[in-house]
């Protein structure tokens, strides 16, 4: 598969936990739609029984930047997993920096998250993403980040 040209594929939550350690509640991925070797699209709704709508905010439910730039993140570790660039199964990727992140619009209940990762640099276990988030074509949070790979823990 070439890094330029994404593959549209039809993967779910199942698929999905088989490359990433997430589970449930915190497994903010919910489908998979395209990828290359350097790129993902992925989706998440957003269920409006979510446990953080609990509490941010109550009467007025909006989803947390924190749980948008997570799964921005889980993508990435995603895309880094499918393209064969370490075992998932005996390593992770971990947040080494979040920079850049940007929050242009809210989320709420029953939208669905559409995001979108790029790998732009990978050397060694390091590795240096950019990624976006939509809901209906329109941007709601940008961030540039990177991840560490490490080994699991026994």
């Amino acid at each position: 598969m070439s890094a330029d040209v994404l593959k549209t594929v039809n993967m779910g939550v199942e698929d999905i936990m088989r490359y990433l350690p997430h589970r449930p509640p915190m497994l903010m991925l919910d489908r998979v739609t395209a990828y290359s070797d350097s790129e993902i699209q992925a989706q998440k709704h957003v269920p409006a029984d979510a446990f953080y709508f609990q509490g941010h905010f109550p009467g007025n439910p909006i989803l947390p930047g924190v749980i948008i730039v997570e799964a921005i993140a889980q993508a990435g570790a995603l895309i880094a997993a499918l393209s064969g660039a370490f075992d998932a199964s005996e390593s992770l990727l971990a947040f080494s920096s979040i920079e850049k992140a940007k929050f242009k619009k809210p989320v709420h209940p029953n939208e669905t998250l559409c995001v979108f990762v790029k790998i732009v640099k990978q050397r060694n276990i390091l590795y240096k993403f950019e990624g976006h988030a939509k809901v209906n074509d329109s941007l709601v949070a940008q961030v540039n980040f990177s991840a560490m790979q490490v080994p699991k823990h026994p």
